[in-house]
């Protein structure tokens, strides 16, 4: 079994084809433990489409009676069986407990996998057993200086080199939000095209808009103008390069955050270049939209929104909606100029 508390390691021994019957994915870097399950449903389960090998609940309204008796539901036709627990730490005294109580007698064609909201709590008598019965994994995310050595090895997944002076460019533009300084080192591969350089050029152009299709945060900034013609455009756009729902979702949810902690420093009276500081909105142009964007949004319809993304990304997650659909109708009822936004 790997070290303890070892992301890599973990993933190491996936490689090797070693799965631990369970396995509990905690700390706050969200990015790369998402990617990190996605790996071990790869090498676990491989290609499921049909969703036939995958089980996945939610912690704030699973009961563990129904996650052990997927848990220990053998497989169909042979094969394995990855049953997924998100926000894991939500479940209630009772149901950790009994789950705790259950990891003993998993099968061995399964792997129960539980995902924790920020560090593992070792006072938890669920994660004390998955440290018994299988393994816990800490994924935190680097720190500041650590940051453009992050992103050159990230362009190097892409394919795409990137010196220190491109990194630290694109840093001062993003911020060090993991997510987010992902989502822009793929429209700046796109950028590239052939180019084996992604160049300290580039990150401007991208970033001023000097090329038609491609500004610096342009999914968000539509949503905060409630632009739908916009939005649905980019929507289209995004889809036609690859990108997934699942990612494009979680974009939205922190767009409408940015959005909420905006209009409570300035509630507060603090001054613009703090605020834009805070929320990292280095361009003009970025924070000319966001105000703007401010005055278009009450405090009850923010909070509306938020609530109607967060249910559409548990929906999507736990496969009780189809994924496509569910972020084409969060896109055209949150870009909606007049109308209210719906309660899911």
């Amino acid at each position: 079994m790997p070290p303890a508390d070892d992301p890599k390691a973990l993933q190491a021994a996936w490689d090797g084809g070693t799965f631990p019957r369970v396995v509990l994915l905690a700390g706050p870097d969200l990015l790369t433990k998402e990617e990190a399950l996605g790996r071990l449903r790869e090498k676990f389960i491989g290609a499921d489409p049909g969703g036939m090998s995958t089980d996945v609940f939610d912690g704030q309204d699973a009961s563990a009676g129904a996650v052990l008796t997927a848990a220990n539901t053998l497989p169909f036709f042979g094969g394995r069986r990855l049953i997924v627990v998100r926000r894991a730490n939500a479940l209630g005294t009772a149901e950790t407990n009994r789950l705790a109580d259950g990891l003993t007698s998993l099968p061995e064609t399964n792997c129960l996998a539980l995902l924790w909201d920020e560090r593992a709590d070792n006072r938890s008598v669920l994660v004390q057993a998955v440290r018994s019965a299988g393994t816990v994994a800490v994924f935190w995310p680097p720190f500041e200086n650590q940051l453009p050595q992050w992103i050159t090895d990230r362009a190097r997944s892409l394919g795409k080199r990137m010196n220190a002076s491109a990194a630290g460019a694109l840093l001062e533009a993003v911020g060090p939000s993991l997510p987010d300084l992902v989502q822009e080192l793929k429209k700046l591969a796109l950028h590239a095209n052939d180019a084996a350089d992604i160049t300290a050029a580039d990150v401007a152009a991208l970033s001023s808009g000097g090329r038609a299709g491609f500004h610096y945060m342009e999914w968000e900034r539509a949503l905060w103008n409630k632009d739908q013609v916009r939005a649905v455009n980019l929507l289209e756009a995004l889809r036609s390069q690859g990108e997934v729902p699942e990612t494009l979702l979680p974009q939205f949810i922190r767009a409408v955050q940015r959005l909420f902690l905006g209009k409570a420093l300035f509630k507060e009276g603090r001054p613009k270049i703090e605020v834009f500081e805070r929320l990292w909105l280095k361009l003009r142009d970025a924070q000319r939209d966001f105000e703007t964007g401010m005055a278009k949004w009450g405090w009850e319809e923010l909070r509306e929104a938020l609530e109607r993304l967060l249910a559409a990304d548990v929906a999507v997650k736990t496969g009780r909606s189809d994924s496509d659909a569910e972020l084409t109708r969060c896109v055209v009822s949150l870009t909606e100029e007049k109308a209210a936004v719906k309660r899911r």
